[in-house]
């Protein structure tokens, strides 16, 4: 059977990992997952306009590789937020910068008026996490992303993500104290 022949390939109205092949469900994958991949791209990036450029470039990426997606490891939310992460260091590396976004360059955002004042402290706090833990905080809070799934984005053990977050936590902890 082809991948997205059916329309019953879709679960609660959430899309199926296998139903991505065809528009109409690819287009509910997109209904489905862009929030998080727009939120995953915006906690990476420093703009709302980056933000969603590298969302529109992600979902352009996997249509054209839609068939090549397999439903393993972490599904359909995984290899879309891979896609994401690559899309997003593409871009960076593009524009001579590393591939997140600096503390300056989080307080540009700040002051010009593109993050919440109470939020400074913390973005900043979590762009001067090691880029390990920094991936995994923004797919984990940004994303929504499971340890199992964060594990597939970034090719590490489930308790390899979960020993990231934790690290992470202690170090913003520390660090917001």
């Amino acid at each position: 059977m082809e991948i997205g022949a059916h329309a019953d390939e879709t679960v609660g109205g959430d899309v199926a990992d296998t139903a991505i092949a065809d528009v109409q469900t690819f287009t509910r994958a997109y209904e489905h997952y862009r929030l998080p991949v727009y939120r995953y791209l915006r906690a990476h990036g420093a703009t709302d306009a980056d933000a969603l450029d590298l969302t529109a470039v992600t979902f352009e990426r996997a249509w054209a590789a839609r068939h090549s997606f397999r439903p393993r490891g972490g599904g359909l939310a995984a290899w879309l937020l891979r896609i994401a992460r690559n899309a997003s260091i593409d871009a960076h590396r593009q524009h001579g910068r590393g591939a997140h976004a600096t503390p300056e360059e989080v307080e540009l955002a700040a002051s010009a008026g593109e993050l919440e004042p109470d939020h400074v402290a913390l973005r900043d706090a979590v762009a001067r996490l090691p880029e390990p833990q920094r991936d995994a905080v923004w797919l984990r809070f940004a994303a929504g992303l499971t340890a199992r799934e964060i594990g597939m984005v970034l090719g590490k053990s489930e308790a390899a993500v979960q020993k990231q977050i934790q690290r992470a936590l202690d170090a913003l902890g520390e660090a917001l104290q």
